[in-house]
């Protein structure tokens, strides 16, 4: 920039002695071949400390801090290098004598009559400015990692009695120590064990968010069939469907092999785009589609529901926002969902992107790496767990829809 600034000076037809009054902030000066000055731009001494004339017969080692002088030499070595450009660039302090001068930065060339040319410009604004960023930076880290640290020492504090109140609860309704007496405590019972893994799956959503947003959550990566685990996200939502009337296709392109997935990350964000489809579908259904496009993996979850406008498609997947307060069966979410599934696209490598239309239904579209995965035949203790976490999932998802208590079923309008 400095070169070009005194390119474009010279080439606008001006005198040659217009240049000596400075081009915009940056001084001129003409040196001897050992780098003494022999001329300087008006200006100087705003950068300097000192005025021109006292710069007459300084070298550029005179006027640069000890501490830099190393970046000087460089540059003045690239200089001479005939093989080189015949010009270099560096930043240091300007020090003559004891006087401090400013931050600068020095462009040098090679001038005719085996003189240099210099080029300076005072940077001390830049160099405030791009400490104010990285202490504006600084701050926003430790804040976010304070964040962190106290959500998860809270939610811990929440687990520990919130995980009593459950476990009581299923006692309860078990009547492991006898009858109630009476069918309403049952009743009681039931709604304090569906409002506690309510509560549960709120916090560990939060969490999750938290750590995702920080870039703290660890991705771990397996052979994975990607096409299974869309199936087995369908099926788990499958009943849920049913009873609303509403309909769950797929569509997977044949003859993909194993892919490196995080499976979790996937059911995860998969269940609640599923979830959050169902949620805003009065009828139809949704389709799950699967297609490799080029290094990427395209998974599409398609409903025909109520869609949404260009206003409220805006907000979405912004942390407690929600484009509409509760879906077309009532059930109310909290505007975390969505925030979370897009944070774990990212720390996945890749992203969420949602399309939508009023009246026309929804379309999430989550684009991933495809990284293929050698054929490997799972173990059987592989599957044994592999089954077990099925379990689980699927144990989820016995509890009536009204008490909206899955991880995923919280998510906000997509």
């Amino acid at each position: 920039m400095m070169f070009k600034a005194l390119k474009n000076h010279l080439e606008l037809n001006r005198p040659a002695a217009a240049i000596w009054d400075g081009v915009g902030e940056d001084v001129i000066a003409l040196h001897q071949a050992d780098g003494r000055f022999i001329r300087v731009s008006n200006g100087a001494e705003d950068i300097f400390n000192v005025p021109s004339e006292q710069l007459m017969g300084l070298r550029l080692m005179d006027i640069i801090a000890p501490a830099h002088q190393d970046r000087l030499l460089k540059a003045l070595s690239d200089v001479a290098n005939q093989k080189g450009p015949g010009r270099a660039r560096f930043e240091a302090r300007v020090r003559i004598g004891e006087k401090l001068g400013a931050y600068i930065e020095m462009a040098i060339s090679r001038a005719p009559k085996g003189q240099l040319r210099t080029v300076t410009r005072n940077i001390e604004h830049r160099l405030r400015r791009e400490e104010a960023i990285r202490e504006e930076s600084q701050i926003a880290l430790t804040a976010a990692e304070k964040r962190s640290e106290h959500l998860a020492n809270m939610s811990h504090e929440i687990r520990t009695p919130l995980n009593a109140v459950i476990g009581f609860a299923e006692a309860m309704q078990g009547e492991q120590l006898g009858p109630m007496g009476n069918e309403k405590y049952k009743d009681y019972a039931r709604v304090i064990h569906e409002s506690g893994q309510h509560l549960l799956s709120l916090i560990s959503d939060l969490l999750d968010l938290s750590k995702a947003e920080a870039n703290e959550m660890a991705v771990n990566l397996a052979p994975e069939k990607p096409g299974d685990l869309i199936a087995l996200c369908a099926e788990i939502m499958e009943l849920r469907a049913r009873e609303a009337g509403l309909y769950i296709r797929t569509d997977i392109e044949e003859g993909l092999g194993l892919a490196m997935l995080d499976a979790k990350v996937m059911r995860q964000i998969l269940l609640n785009l599923i979830s959050n489809a169902l949620k805003f579908t009065e009828k139809g259904g949704v389709t799950i589609s699967l297609k490799q496009d080029g290094a990427m993996l395209n998974i599409s979850v398609v409903d025909t529901g109520v869609g949404m406008s260009p206003d409220e498609l805006a907000i979405v997947g912004e942390r407690f926002k929600q484009a509409r307060s509760e879906g077309v069966r009532g059930t109310k979410g909290t505007g975390i969902g969505l925030s979370l599934s897009k944070a774990l696209a990212r720390i996945h490598g890749g992203e969420l992107r949602i399309a939508s239309a009023v009246g026309e239904g929804t379309t999430a579209v989550l684009r991933l790496p495809y990284r293929a995965a050698p054929t490997l035949a799972p173990s059987a203790q592989d599957h044994a767990g592999q089954a077990e976490m099925e379990a689980q999932i699927l144990h989820s998802q016995e509890i009536p829809q009204k008490s909206n208590i899955m991880n995923f079923s919280d998510m906000k309008r997509a």
